[in-house]
């Protein structure tokens, strides 16, 4: 039997791309934000693993320009035991929300419903809201420079409500970019929500067999 293999994250961009809004928008960078933050990348209406099946995992992106030495005498200095920048995973994950709950002796679980926006873990929430989303604009604009998206969609594991406000502080965000030279993508909430990962691999050997063109597919096959 064959079977086929994908990040849970790229996975999830597929319900999204065939059960959600990716019916009606060709280009987009779908953000699932999960235990640990990810995506997928759908061009021309199909997903795009890359080479290694890593397209679109923004979770890995450096937040910053990596630590150097300076020239000294025109003699470049070993960069070794400098830190590295910290990536996006490390700020807008929901476990960087847990972590937040769990240091203020509070229910964790709250992450995955409405109580993340009422009292007390309300206050947590919004410092979570506001460093979560300054780091995915960052990788939203350099999407859209390298790709020039049509679209940007964000789901992931929580409730509706935090999904909405993630979605507004994630617009601010961009508001403080300059859009000079590159279009802004329209910003999105996804339509599947936490189901997403378990119905895109569900849906996944149907879309890697009777997508309109399979050869654009680029799945990874388990050995």
């Amino acid at each position: 039997m064959p079977v086929e293999s994908l990040k849970d994250t790229a996975a999830a961009c597929v319900a999204e791309l065939v059960a959600g809004r990716g019916r009606s928008i060709k280009s987009f960078l779908y953000v699932f934000v999960d235990t640990f933050v990810g995506g997928g990348l759908v061009l021309d209406s199909h997903l795009r693993a890359g080479l290694h099946g890593n397209a679109g995992a923004i979770g890995s992106l450096p937040l910053a320009l990596a630590a150097h030495r300076p020239l000294h005498g025109g003699v470049q200095h070993s960069t070794t035991g400098l830190p590295a920048p910290p990536q996006l995973l490390s700020v807008a994950s929901l476990l960087n929300l847990e972590q937040l709950y769990q240091a203020a002796g509070m229910d964790i679980t709250a992450v995955a419903d409405e109580r993340a926006l009422q009292s007390p873990w309300r206050t947590h929430t919004e410092a979570w809201l506001d460093e979560a989303a300054a780091a995915v604009a960052l990788a939203v604009n350099s999407a859209a420079c390298l790709l020039d998206l049509e679209c940007v969609i964000l789901d992931g594991s929580f409730s509706r409500g935090l999904q909405a406000a993630l979605q507004r502080a994630l617009d601010a965000a961009l508001d403080r970019y300059s859009w000079e030279g590159v279009t802004r993508p329209q910003l999105l909430a996804g339509a599947i929500g936490s189901d997403a990962r378990a119905l895109g691999g569900a849906l996944l050997p149907l879309h890697a067999n009777f997508a309109p063109d399979r050869a654009l597919f680029l799945k990874i096959a388990a050995e």
